[in-house]
């Protein structure tokens, strides 16, 4: 389930920056079953593992999740 849930957080977010909440409730209408504690470890990891970025958004006051670009 984590390597399919990777895969589908990826695919949203590489459509443009997101927040937790706007990526779960696109596996929402994806029709996912969403454990949250499963959904956030599995965000958290992907952040760790250079995948994607988090970035604070002061004016809205959340953070952003977006692909990490490689810079070279």
């Amino acid at each position: 389930m984590s390597a399919e849930l990777k895969r589908k957080i990826i695919d949203i977010v590489s459509k443009g920056d997101k927040t937790s909440t706007q990526i779960r409730d696109e596996l929402i209408q994806m029709g996912e079953e969403i454990n949250l504690l499963e959904f956030r470890k599995v965000l958290a990891n992907l952040v760790r593992e250079g995948l994607l970025e988090k970035y604070p958004v002061y004016g809205e006051r959340k953070f952003y999740f977006r692909l990490k670009s490689k810079s070279y």
